[in-house]
């Protein structure tokens, strides 16, 4: 009896398991193994490095799990927090190309911040509600947010987004707009979330890629300028940045965190009007006080060897020290200047009266504006410092560090390198030619995709930020957690936008930013460069737009910080500018070869104490120099980081090109390393250019050559050092 007892509850069991399996049910302990996707999570204060091969716990992500159905080939989705698993799945389907009127979408996931080892994963997507928007394709029955990109759709979307008590769903109908919960947010310079709490990772949609069909990402970024976008999205002007190549460094990479506060504090005073009589004595004086309640007091002195943030720069003029501004790091330093703006144009109905030909003739009025500046800093001028001394923060210092804006404690990952790499110059094309920011698009790419891992951004979706509804008549359907933007989750089935390629899904992107969503052309404006000014009050402007998640913009800020992504903001150098690199000195143009007097590099190592590594562009440069009887000091960091040490080191620094010196390139400036930069010999110097050798491009200790153009050479992207 007790065997057929045993043996009537294994039947009961495994008749259980099959119907758990059939109905899409997994527990959260249960899921398939994953590659690693983006980065690592964690708090402020406690950052925590996984080793290869380690298992750590997770605090409430969304895990994305996904189980076979009748059809092998097609994966099906689920959405569940690990505390509480959630049943739903969903068939992915692919709509039938059928012409419609109208299309609506919801373009709603966003992988997010992931917890990762090397041999599993467990990933999250972003809390994304973004606005459902109508727009006709070329063929569409299910929803969309743009239209296809080869026909520019006549009519816009029409906004849409899930109230506090009915989930929102796609429909192949007319949408009718909704009133949304979210009213768009200001444009403060970046988020208020506070920092110091740790961040919590709520649920969010399903795209993680299934454990039994895991396609390859593929080569698909080389399409971009086969996108036939809007001509009127195109700018005729690349909007620079205010930051003029600045970037918000990652909280964790502070030891002091006063300094943090402080470069926060003064840049999001940028583009902000002040007084006339307002200058840079004024605004220090202002940051000490806010920040840690200190005078001004002491006497400026000689450069340091190395300048910290929060230092006062000096330039002495006619006898008397005068303050240039406070220094923010990586050769930076914030002051006021008078800066030319546009004025804004009375848009009433007198103007309506104006000819065509006066509105064509007339140029957009103009005036000068009193505000706070980023500056960088020029070797050439004889600067005192006057250091930041030991400080407590005030209380408004403490809310400002709180409300830092890169405080994600992400750490790098070889997947999301290698995905940056591949998206990188399509995404600085389309940021150049569309008026957004590159930065901001490569950031958005890997959150809402998990470094092109998910099953979303995956052939044959392609589907790289999440956007919902019909891309040219082809979509996917899959099974979806949402956000109604005070962290109460709700489940719907949504068609997300299936792409040809991962160009078009950047296209598509683009197109969304630039050309709002229906009834509002101007939706995303303040996410554009020429608006915001800088990237991070365009990811502040996508909280609260395109994704709900409070902490959305912080994300970003942080992933940007983490792989210094505002390089693909700045225009690439082309060829003509960076050089070509010469592994032959019999290659190069005879109009330098001819000029060249300084002997070959004899491959002798003086570098005795060893503190170059051997091949490297410094150990290079240090070697070169030493040849010809001069030399630089064992210790000078960085390739990039040459010109402010040898200055602080009492060597004498130039902007101008000069035979026989040292030149120091700015980090990721002519393919250098984004974080490290590099230094190489100025062989040559002619009007049109200069030769340089360099070391650390072919490898081992081959010594290279390459014209670079005079406009880089004489930029500010490059210094000269002389050796003594």
């Amino acid at each position: 009896m007790k065997k057929i007892m045993i043996g009537v509850c294994g039947v009961l069991v495994f008749i259980g398991g099959l119907v758990s399996i059939r109905s899409g049910v997994l527990k959260a302990g249960e899921l398939p193994e994953e590659s690693s996707l983006i980065v690592e999570t964690g708090t402020m204060e406690s950052a925590v490095s996984v080793p290869e091969g380690s298992e750590i716990p997770v605090e409430e992500p969304e895990v994305v799990e996904e189980v076979p159905v009748e059809d092998p080939e097609v994966p099906v989705t689920e959405s569940s927090k690990i505390a509480e698993s959630t049943t739903s799945s969903e068939t992915s389907t692919t709509s039938e190309s059928t012409p419609s009127e109208s299309s609506t979408v919801e373009s709603s996931t966003s992988t997010s911040s992931t917890t990762s080892t090397s041999s599993s994963t467990s990933s999250s997507a972003s809390s994304t509600t973004k606005p459902s928007s109508t727009k006709p394709s070329n063929s569409s029955t299910s929803s969309s947010t743009k239209p296809s990109n080869t026909k520019p759709s006549n009519t816009k979307p029409s906004a849409t987004m899930p109230s506090s008590s009915t989930p929102a769903q796609s429909s192949t109908s007319q949408s009718q707009p909704v009133t949304s919960a979210l009213a768009q947010p200001a444009t403060p310079v970046v988020p208020s979330t506070p920092a110091v709490a740790a961040p919590v990772t709520p649920a969010y949609s399903s795209v993680q890629a299934s454990s039994t069909f895991t396609p390859t990402v593929p080569e698909a970024f080389s399409e971009t300028s086969t996108l036939n976008l809007p001509s009127e999205l195109k700018t005729t002007e690349v909007a620079q940045s205010d930051l003029k190549g600045f970037e918000l460094p990652l909280l964790s990479s502070f030891e002091n965190k006063n300094h943090a506060a402080l470069i926060y504090e003064g840049i999001k005073q940028l583009g902000t009007e002040q007084e006339d009589t307002y200058d840079a004595t004024q605004l220090a004086t202002e940051l000490y006080q806010q920040l840690f309640e200190l005078e001004i007091t002491g006497t400026p002195e000689k450069l340091p060897e190395e300048l910290t943030v929060g230092s006062l720069l000096y330039q002495k003029k006619k006898e008397k020290n005068v303050l240039l501004g406070v220094y923010i790091g990586e050769d930076y330093y914030l002051t006021v200047d008078d800066v030319e703006i546009e004025r804004e144009t009375d848009s009433s109905s007198d103007t309506e009266e104006m000819t065509e030909t006066s509105v064509s003739e007339e140029e957009p009025e103009k005036e000068t504006q009193r505000q706070v500046v980023v500056e960088s800093i020029d070797l050439e001028d004889d600067l005192l410092v006057q250091e930041l001394p030991e400080a407590t923060l005030t209380e408004y210092g403490e809310q400002t560090l709180a409300e830092y804006p890169a405080a994600m404690n992400f750490t790098e990952n070889e997947g999301a390198k290698s995905f940056i790499e591949t998206v990188g110059e399509d995404a600085r094309k389309l940021g150049q030619e569309y008026d957004v920011f590159a930065s901001v698009m490569i950031a958005q790419a890997l959150l809402e995709s998990g470094s092109g891992t998910s099953t979303l951004s995956l052939a044959p979706n392609y589907n790289l930020f999440g956007i919902k509804g019909t891309y040219q008549g082809q979509s996917i359907s899959m099974a979806t957690q949402e956000d109604r933007g005070n962290g109460e989750l709700y489940s719907i089935n949504s068609a997300f936008r299936k792409y040809p390629n991962y160009a078009a899904s950047l296209g598509d992107y683009v197109e969304l930013l630039r050309g709002g969503i229906s009834g509002n052309d101007s939706y995303y404006k303040q996410t554009w460069r020429s608006e915001a000014k800088n990237y991070l009050r365009t990811t502040n402007a996508l909280t609260g737009t395109y994704a709900t998640d409070t902490t959305y913009g912080q994300k970003l800020n942080s992933i940007i910080a983490l792989y210094h992504l505002t390089e693909y903001d700045q225009v690439k150098i082309d060829a003509a500018d960076s050089g070509i690199f010469i592994k032959g000195k019999d290659e190069i143009p005879e109009e330098y070869r001819s000029r060249m007097k300084y002997p070959d590099y004899n491959g002798v190592n003086y570098n005795s104490s060893g503190s170059y590594p051997v091949g490297q562009c410094t150990w290079y440069a240090f070697n070169r120099v030493k040849q010809l009887g001069k030399s630089v000091d064992d210790y000078m960091g960085n390739g990039g980081e040459w010109a402010t040490k040898g200055k602080a080191l009492g060597y004498e620094v130039s902007q101008k090109p000069k035979a026989g010196w040292l030149i120091s390139f700015k980090p990721g400036v002519a393919g250098s390393d984004a974080r490290y930069g590099h230094v190489a010999f100025v062989e040559v110097v002619r009007p049109e250019g200069i030769l340089i050798s360099e070391g650390n491009v072919y490898g081992g200790t081959v010594i290279s050559y390459r014209v670079i153009a005079n406009d880089l050479a004489t930029s500010d992207q490059v210094s000269y050092i002389k050796a003594k």
